[in-house]
């Protein structure tokens, strides 16, 4: 397997630069292979026909749906298609990565921090970004140091991680806990494309993960 057979489909706002969409472009620059699904008239997720959307073709052998947390709050329309991505990607044996990130309504959060716990069982991979930990550890009355760790062990959830300083990496995973510098010009939505990219070919355990993730700090 390499690179270009990562597959990832992300559902995300038409007009890009949220985090899914983020996501996708730095993956396909690794060569993995992308798809956004959003609206097709560009008017925005609040008034996409959620009916049309035909998960199970999108979703056909892809390693990764790419959700974001705050796409929870865009409307009705947008939000059960949200939940619908979810549901298909188990049906097809994709795996979801859910993104938890600062709305652009910050008093928002703990809604979209509650949405996400309703479908947490349904997360493979879950990414807070770093302004969000903050927040969420004062939600759940947890210090930032102990909030991946103790997310993943109350919802399940396979891979739990965030960038608890700027340059510095934590993934929880069911196997244990690492660590892993980052290189300055990585973004978090870049280390999380290519963790990734990288996870599917870096084998089974602990160490598979340690590898993804230090692999996904180096800058090319």
């Amino acid at each position: 397997m390499t690179e270009a057979t990562v597959r990832l489909v992300g559902f995300g706002r038409p007009e890009g630069g949220d985090p899914p969409s983020q996501v996708l472009s730095q993956a396909a620059n690794r060569g993995a292979s992308t798809r956004l699904v959003t609206d097709s008239y560009g008017s925005g997720l609040d008034r996409i026909d959620q009916g049309a959307i035909d998960w199970r073709e999108y979703l056909e052998g892809t390693h990764w749906l790419i959700i974001s947390a705050s796409t929870s709050l865009a409307g009705d329309s947008a939000r059960s298609a949200w939940g619908a991505s979810m549901a298909f990607a188990e049906l097809e044996g994709s795996k979801t990565v859910m993104i938890v990130d600062m709305p652009e309504d910050p008093e928002s959060l703990d809604e979209t921090w509650g949405n996400t716990i309703e479908r947490i069982r349904q997360v493979h991979v879950l990414f807070i970004t770093r302004d969000a930990i903050t927040k969420i550890s004062q939600l759940e009355g947890v210090a930032e140091h102990n909030l991946l760790q103790e997310i993943r062990h109350r919802g399940l959830v396979p891979h739990v991680c965030g960038f608890i300083e700027p340059n510095l990496v934590q993934v929880e995973h069911s196997l244990g806990s690492t660590k892993a510098i980052t290189e300055s010009p990585i973004s978090e939505m870049s280390w999380l494309a290519r963790f990734l990219c990288e996870l599917p070919l870096a084998g089974p355990g602990p160490d598979g993960v340690k590898s993804a993730a230090e692999s996904a700090g180096i800058a090319d």
